[in-house]
């Protein structure tokens, strides 16, 4: 299953907060577009949401929910999931795998 470091989680807890979705069930969703034409790599798109959709994966590290599509359940199986943010606030998310 993925994980969150400490950073990850405190990104999306920042990034719900932040929002106007409701604090006690908001969360990060994850979704995966199957491979990409020729590369044989696929896709992924973040996005806020008040909740997980049906069929969706919850990954809880503290007050942080990051809710995955099966398919990039599957995806992110063994995957760690890292945030690094810029000086203006923009926050960057970064998959390694689990150490």
């Amino acid at each position: 299953m993925l994980t969150l470091t400490d950073r990850a989680a405190e990104a999306v807890r920042n990034l719900t907060t932040q929002s106007d979705l409701p604090d006690d069930s908001a969360g990060l969703r994850i979704v995966s577009h199957g491979a990409a034409q020729n590369s044989g790599q696929g896709q992924l798109s973040l996005s806020l949401t008040q909740g997980p959709h049906s069929g969706d994966a919850v990954v809880e590290t503290g007050p942080a929910r990051v809710f995955l599509e099966a398919e990039a359940a599957q995806a992110l199986n063994d995957q760690q999931l890292d945030a690094t943010v810029a000086d203006d606030g923009g926050v960057r998310f970064l998959l390694a795998p689990q150490q």
